[in-house]
């Protein structure tokens, strides 16, 4: 008789990233999680105590996922490379990003951890330097928010160049002015 398949909290957990970016987050269930994982449903309820539990570890890692692709995007100052990233992230997989930003979540995911993410390198950017912490946070923010109706384009599908270029030249257009007026007014 071979050896039962024992199946991690990880692995549980990457099957239910399978089902969001195939279906999206409200797709989430145990029956469809433990179709992924080719299983019963008994692995889903052994590594997560419940499927809020289950839905708050899969937008965590998104989240993770996210802020990794943000700090590792090279570009012409950190925060367009952070606005591309997060278009980047939209393009490659648009149910993550609604289920990210599009789903009302139980639990509130940890908002000002992203949001730090986005403004994690800018006191290294002599572009930014002359800024103190609060104004590169309200730069930070100003910048995101156009990066998010970049993102509802390309999530909703009316902008369909994901290519790079197309990318970095939706983020030149919109982001850019937003982050030149607001470091020539400070």
């Amino acid at each position: 008789m071979p050896p039962k398949v024992r199946y991690t909290r990880e692995g549980v957990l990457g099957a239910a990233l399978e089902v969001v970016r195939r279906d999206g987050l409200r797709a989430v269930s145990a029956r469809s999680v433990a179709k992924v994982l080719g299983a019963s449903t008994a692995p889903v309820s052994a590594c997560f105590g419940s499927m809020q539990e289950l839905n708050e570890a899969v937008v965590a890692k998104l989240i993770d996922r996210l802020i990794n692709l943000i700090e590792t995007t090279e570009g012409p100052d950190p925060l367009r490379a952070a606005a591309y990233a997060m278009a980047r992230f939209t393009a490659d997989a648009p149910t993550f990003y609604g289920a990210l930003f599009l789903e009302r979540h139980p639990t509130q995911p940890d908002w000002v951890r992203l949001r730090r993410g986005f403004s994690s390198r800018l006191d290294r950017s002599p572009r930014f330097q002359r800024l103190d912490e609060r104004q590169r946070d309200a730069l930070a923010w100003r910048a995101g928010v156009v990066a998010h109706g970049i993102c509802i384009e390309i999530w909703s599908g009316r902008w369909d160049r994901a290519d790079d270029d197309g990318l970095w030249r939706l983020v030149d257009q919109l982001v850019e002015p937003v982050i030149a007026a607001y470091v020539d007014a400070c």
